[in-house]
């Protein structure tokens, strides 16, 4: 069931289904700032946990026992609870089952605001650990914007940094590829995602502009993470800008789940908050 808010100038709209944003609407300009899903890419906004990317062998190893995980988790495929639902604030939550257990041996409560905002609007993703353990975790935003080919996604500093690559198998190669050198912007061709995704660890800014040479630029704040993907499928016209707290694994990972690269460690009884923002320009 698809689930709507909205102020004087913009309506955002989400599915029940993995709480995915699937419209944010400028009711003023008439215009659509999210890709629409189409046979092209059928993904909008996934959310991705209790891990972002691929694991090696898809599995990982907890307490002596292994456990099994596709690609990004489980949660953009479960069906989440509208837990509040204000004129210009909603709640989705989504809570561990039997089902979710046998894959990640966690209790947990996820939770996935959004509110609107005078310049658009925010999303909080929230993780409690309800259990009496360390719970291990990683959180990932993975919205998509329409785009077209000659736009360009600028970083709010200048950079000098690398990203990594995918291979075949999926995984996170060993070593980044040059992108920034005392620059902040990507101009957006079929060539930028030829080889997948590009994955940067550690960047200075703390958000980006995908900036469009028809005007509707839009902004999204990175809420702190450390990790960011640019995506998209080679020529299509969105591009997907994906703050994370976690990274693809390497083919030289090591299996121990709480051992594994930008893994969150969240105590018993608290709760982990991810705020992203995003603002049309």
């Amino acid at each position: 069931m698809m689930h709507t808010i909205e102020n004087d100038r913009f309506r955002v709209s989400a599915l029940e289904t993995g709480a995915e944003l699937t419209s944010f609407w400028d009711k003023r300009e008439q215009h659509e700032y999210l890709w629409q899903k189409s046979e092209v890419w059928m993904g909008q906004s996934p959310l991705l946990f209790p891990v972002v990317g691929k694991l090696r062998n898809d599995a990982y190893c907890l307490h002596g026992r292994q456990y099994h995980l596709p690609k990004h988790g489980f949660a953009r495929r479960a069906e989440f609870a509208l837990e509040r639902r204000e004129p210009q604030e909603m709640t989705f939550l989504l809570t561990d089952s039997p089902q979710t257990r046998e894959s990640y041996p966690f209790a947990f409560e996820l939770r996935v605001d959004y509110a609107m905002r005078e310049d658009g609007f925010a999303m909080r993703f929230r993780v409690k650990n309800p259990g009496t353990e360390t719970m291990y975790f990683s959180l990932g935003a993975h919205p998509g914007f329409r785009c077209a080919m000659g736009d360009r996604v600028v970083m709010d500093l200048e950079e000098t940094a690398g990203a990594y690559r995918l291979g075949k198998d999926g995984l996170r190669g060993m070593h980044p590829i040059p992108v920034f050198h005392h620059s902040r912007e990507i101009v957006i061709t079929p060539e930028v995602f030829a080889e997948d995704a590009l994955i940067f660890d550690g960047l200075r800014s703390s958000g980006a502009t995908l900036v469009r040479n028809n005007g509707k630029s839009v902004h999204v704040d990175f809420g702190g993470a450390p990790c960011l993907g640019l995506w998209a499928k080679p020529g299509a016209e969105y591009v997907c800008i994906e703050p994370w707290y976690g990274i693809d694994d390497r083919r030289d990972a090591n299996v121990d789940f709480s051992r594994k690269e930008r893994i969150c460690a969240l105590a018993a009884g608290t709760e982990f908050i991810f705020p992203v923002t995003v603002a049309a320009l």
